[in-house]
């Protein structure tokens, strides 16, 4: 389950997917990468992106809530935040599928909350 909060509602830590003023497909992976701790041979691109994350979801013995941020000020890519946010669905519908719950909760003001 994928949800939108006001960024004033963040209480605490969320792995920001924007740098440098800018979301796209390269700050994006970036983020996961570090978040979760990628290995050196990830391919910096979206499937090996879910692969990764599948693996992070069969590791989980409880529940999880991801949690992530996106500055307002921030020029976003939207083509790239749509591929995301797909992946991030799949992700989810793959943790219910083996009762694995993943919850993934974004802060943002910008205008792409619409």
């Amino acid at each position: 389950m994928i949800t939108w909060q006001p960024r004033d509602q963040l209480e605490q830590p969320a792995i920001a997917l924007d740098a440098d003023h800018r979301l796209d497909k390269a700050t994006i992976l970036q983020a996961l990468r570090e978040a979760f701790s990628f290995p050196d041979y990830f391919g910096e691109n979206w499937d090996a992106a879910y692969d990764l994350l599948l693996d992070e979801v069969d590791q989980l013995a409880e529940p999880a809530l991801w949690r992530f941020s996106i500055d307002g000020a921030a020029e976003v890519n939207e083509a790239d935040l749509a591929a995301w946010l797909q992946l991030m669905a799949d992700v989810c519908a793959y943790a219910d599928s083996h009762q694995h719950g993943v919850r993934v909760v974004i802060y943002s003001d910008a205008e792409i909350m619409d």
